[in-house]
Parts: structure tokens; C-alpha cells; sequence
């Protein structure tokens, strides 16, 4: 199984090696040799989760041929290992990005007819770049894919983008890019601190390592009056800046609505789906499991910023015509919930965060799919220029309202799974942090609403007119089968996901407990009462114990 991890993400590069290396493809040939690479990859991500053991909390399919826990030996000196694994926080992201890889291929099918070989080579590095992040156990191999997925999607954006897809793909890359080495500096600090504060005094890049060792150290010892003095605030803030823009956290969103408006459609899904889910894996795994008192210290400001996210990407969301843009900043409303959710450092919480990032992939993915089919028959995406698309698509009507739905958190969907834990993890330590949160999702139904009324709903409007009779174009084709089939999957998750979570939360729960754990342990809770002041408190969820907390 080990092995089939490997494969499994670096077949994708092989079909972009293929698609470049060999002359003459035209775009017929260049999407059958994407697809056949894409459902060979998701296909493989479905015998891993087959496998997959929901009881172990370990990192699986990890073994290498040589000594150590984890991988195989790359560098010597130091020890960096190419070792990859999947535990309960990452196999589902692992299966998404497969599984929305494909409907991206299908979203391109026509639309991309320029250097088409060139674009689905580039939209299969991606996917091996967002694979192997995923899978990484070693903390330099994380990054060198977290780097290495900045150079496929700037190329989508930049050669196959909109109008203004310069800028889009330069402020993409260099936002991203600022941050990360920030991030970085960040990283080093927790490999510097694991060498020198534990017993073993061993230089090692095993997150796994990391995350045991760090969580051992009595950080309580490094300060006596402040939680600020810890030194993990400090690493915490240089983690948070490079993830925090990945998110997008508000106020670093700025870069997303422009990068999703000029990308095209695929470029969109994937990076609504999945990309932005590559900065709250982030915040999980290295901030809330390695960094938590960092967590704790700065929680106030950081639910502030996330409330704040969900109510303005909400607001803006509502004042948008463009339905691309509206989809974009709802973005920003939801990712907000995710980082929430974690900050709530519960077993609640944490659960409805790692569920919830696997609900927004499927749902923002698929609105975004149903917007670039509207838009590749009308050329527009503004809503009052189209409208009745009911009695025109039908079919892709009901594929628009039930994403929406699930986008919503109509209960019976997937998004209600995720938010409701989220919102009930934080009313256990801050509810009036989960009462603000709550009016998002308020308004979240609202402009995804609106949306559906004006352009699902209603007399048929084209951006052409139509005749006396009212009857629009017949000229426009209806929705295709390569459409139907890049989306029938999400809708079917969607449901599943709202009516059976238990198989999700069964893998998730026992790699969420590891970092509750780690949350609750006697040597953070021993920090926080000395950190406490004798008479004010700093906040609900630094002056709560752990088991109140609970």
C-alpha cells in the first residue's frame, strides 16, 4: 500500500509528462489522455481509502525499506525523508482532489481549445502537487509541494485566464508566495525547538515526530506571567501568515475574487475545492496540533478576524451581479467557518472542521462547474442578463439549486454536517463568538437564494433576448453528457455526505483526537493557569479549562 500511495501521486505528473512529450495531440487526445490519467489516480484513491483502517491514529500506508518510523531516506544529513502517509485528517482531502480533478477535466472539455495539451498538463502537476501535500509526512517535503502547486496555477490562471489573468496569476503567486516564507521560518523554529528541548536532542522533519515531541516539551517553563511570552506565539504567527492567505483569512482574501473571476472554470473548481483547503490543513496540522498555546493566546483576535470573514464574504457575496464573483467571496464566508471550528480546540469543533472542508470542495466545486456551463453558452455571468434557466437547462437547474442547498447547510445535506458541529463546538467556548458566526449562515442562505431566483427562476431572459413567443435561442446546446458526468458525483456526495456522515467522522474522529489530546494535556492546561492573571481573564477560551472547554 505504501507503494500504491507513491503511485498514486505521481501518476498524474506522468500524464503531463506524456501530454508534453508527445507531438502532435490535438484537443481530442489531450482531454482522453487527461481523463484516462484522472480516473486511474481517483481510482487508486478509492483502493487506499478501501484500506484505509478507521481505528489507527497513526499516519498508514507509511512504511519504508530502510531504518526509521517513516519513509524513505532522501537527504542524509539532515535527516529529510521522502515519506508520505494518510491519517483521518488527510485521506478524505486525498480522495477529493481526485474526485474534483475529474470534474475539472470534464469543466475543460470544450471550453479549452488553445494549447489544450499544454493545460492539461499543467491541471495534472497541480493534481500531483496537491496529492503529495497531502500525503507529506516530512516537513521539507510538505513545503517543497506546497511551493510546487504556486507554478501550475499560475500558468492556468495567466495563459488561459480572463481579461485580466496577468494580474490575477501575478497577485496569486506573490501573495502566496510571501507568506509561505514566512511559514518556512516558522517550520524551522519547530524543528529547532523539537532538537534542542528534547531528551533525544535529534534533528528530524517527521511531522509525526514533531507533533509527539513538541507536544511532550513543558512550554509552561519558557514563561511565568504572560502566555505571550511563550515562544510558541511567535511560531504560531509565522505559521499563520502563509496559511492564513491559503485560507483566505480575512483580511488577507484580497488576492481570491480576482484569481477565481479571471481563472477559468476548472482553475476555479480546483482552487475553491481543494487549494484552499491546502491552508486549513495547514492551520491543523502545524498551528492547533503543534502550536495550540499559540492558539489559545491569540484567540480572541483570531475569532475575531474569522467572524468578521464570515459576515463581510457573506455581505459582499450579496452585492455581487457577477455570479463567479458571488460564489468567490462566498468562499471567503465559508472558509471562515473552518478556521472557527478549529479555534473551538474540541473534539466537536475539530470534527465539523475536517468534514466541513471536504462539504465546500464538493459544493463550491460544483457551483462553480454550473456557472462555467452557463458561461461557456452565454459568454456572460451577470445575473441580470440571464434568468429562467429552469425551463432552458432543467437539468443543470437542478444541479445549480441542490449545490446551492448544500452550500446553505439545508439539513439532510452535507453542509449542515459541518457547520453544526463547528457552531456547537464554539457555543461551548464562546457563545457569543457561535451567535455571530450564525448569522453567516443566515445570509449565506439568502444571496445563494437570490441567485437561484434570478437566474433559475422566472421568465427565460438571455443575454440575446428572445422572441415574441418567448421562447430563447434554440441555437444554444443543451447540457452535454461530459457535464452531467462531472457533476452527478457531487450531487450524489452531497446527499450521501447529509444523510450517512458516520463513515466521514469514523475516519476522521481518531486523527482528530490526537490533536484534542494534545489541546487538553496537563502540560498546556498547567500553562494556561499559570499564564491566567489572578483576577481578569483574557477571554473566554484562555481563562477556560480544558474539561469546560469540553
Amino acid at each position: 500500500m505504501a507503494i500504491l500511495l507513491a503511485v498514486t501521486v505521481f501518476l498524474p505528473l506522468l500524464g503531463a509528462l506524456a501530454l508534453v512529450l508527445t507531438p502532435g495531440l490535438d484537443q481530442g487526445a489531450a482531454r482522453k489522455i487527461a481523463l484516462g490519467f484522472t480516473v486511474a489516480t481517483f481510482a487508486a484513491c478509492l483502493a487506499l481509502l478501501a484500506g484505509f483502517e478507521s481505528s489507527v491514529t497513526t499516519p498508514q500506508f507509511a512504511a519504508g525499506p530502510d531504518a526509521g518510523p517513516y519513509g524513505w531516506s532522501w537527504i542524509g544529513r539532515p535527516d529529510v525523508r521522502f515519506a508520505l502517509g494518510l491519517d483521518g485528517i488527510s485521506i478524505w482531502l486525498f480522495v477529493l482532489t481526485g474526485l474534483l480533478m475529474i470534474t475539472g477535466v470534464f469543466a475543460s472539455w470544450e471550453s479549452i481549445k488553445d494549447r489544450s495539451p499544454l493545460y492539461y498538463a499543467f491541471l495534472l502537476s497541480l493534481e500531483t502537487g496537491l496529492l503529495g501535500l497531502f500525503a507529506s509526512l516530512d516537513v521539507v517535503l510538505f513545503y517543497i509541494f506546497f511551493e510546487f502547486t504556486l507554478i501550475p496555477l499560475f500558468f492556468i490562471i495567466g495563459l488561459w485566464g480572463g481579461p485580466d489573468r496577468h494580474r490575477a496569476s501575478v497577485y496569486f503567486f506573490l501573495y502566496t508566495l510571501a507568506g509561505s516564507l514566512l511559514t518556512l521560518l516558522g517550520v524551522i523554529a519547530l524543528v529547532v525547538v523539537h532538537m534542542q528541548y528534547t531528551p533525544e536532542h535529534r534533528l528530524t522533519f517527521s511531522i509525526p515526530e514533531l507533533t509527539q515531541g513538541l507536544a511532550a516539551l513543558q512550554w509552561d517553563e519558557w514563561y511565568k506571567t504572560d502566555s505571550w511570552a511563550s515562544p510558541q506565539v511567535a511560531i504560531f504567527l509565522l505559521l499563520l501568515a502563509g496559511f492564513a492567505i491559503k485560507v483566505p483569512l480575512f483580511p488577507f482574501h484580497t488576492w481570491l475574487p480576482l484569481a477565481h473571476v479571471e481563472a477559468p472554470t476548472a482553475g476555479s473548481i480546483v482552487l475553491a475545492g481543494v487549494l484552499l483547503k491546502v491552508g486549513s490543513y495547514g492551520l491543523l496540522r502545524f498551528n492547533m496540533a503543534m502550536t495550540p498555546l499559540g492558539a489559545q493566546a491569540l484567540f480572541p483576535l483570531l475569532a475575531t478576524l474569522c467572524v468578521a470573514g464570515i459576515i463581510y464574504g457573506a455581505l459582499a457575496a450579496l452585492a455581487q451581479s457577477d455570479m463567479k464573483r458571488l460564489v468567490a467571496y462566498s468562499s471567503v464566508s465559508h472558509m471562515g467557518f473552518i478556521v472557527l471550528g478549529m479555534l473551538a480546540m474540541n473534539d466537536t469543533g475539530l470534527n465539523g472542521s475536517v468534514i466541513q472542508m471536504v462539504n465546500h470542495g464538493l459544493t463550491t466545486g460544483a457551483l462553480f462547474a454550473c456557472v462555467g456551463i452557463l458561461y461557456d453558452r452565454y459568454h456572460t455571468r451577470e445575473m441580470g442578463q440571464l434568468g429562467g434557466m429552469w425551463e432552458k437547462f432543467p437539468l443543470l437547474a437542478f444541479f445549480f439549486i441542490f449545490s446551492s442547498m448544500g452550500a446553505a447547510a439545508l439539513p439532510g445535506l452535507n453542509g449542515f454536517v459541518g457547520e453544526f458541529p463547528i457552531l456547537s463546538g464554539m457555543f461551548a467556548v464562546s457563545w457569543k463568538t457561535a451567535a455571530l458566526a450564525t448569522t453567516g449562515m443566515v445570509l449565506g442562505a439568502f444571496y445563494l437564494l437570490l441567485m437561484i431566483r434570478r437566474v433559475i427562476f422566472g421568465p427565460l431572459v438571455e443575454p440575446g433576448g428572445h422572441d415574441d413567443h418567448g421562447h430563447g435561442h434554440a441555437e444554444v446546446p443543451p447540457i452535454a453528457w461530459y457535464e452531467i458526468a462531472g457533476l452527478a458525483p457531487l450531487m450524489a456526495l452531497i446527499l450521501y455526505i447529509g444523510l450517512f456522515p458516520e463513515p466521514f467522522f469514523s475516519r476522521i474522529r481518531p486523527a482528530v483526537e490526537v490533536v484534542d489530546r494534545i489541546g487538553r494535556s496537563e502540560a498546556l492546561t498547567a500553562a494556561k493557569v499559570a499564564a491566567a492573571p489572578p483576577v481578569a481573564t483574557r477571554g473566554e477560551a484562555v481563562s477556560m479549562t480544558a474539561s469546560e472547554a469540553r
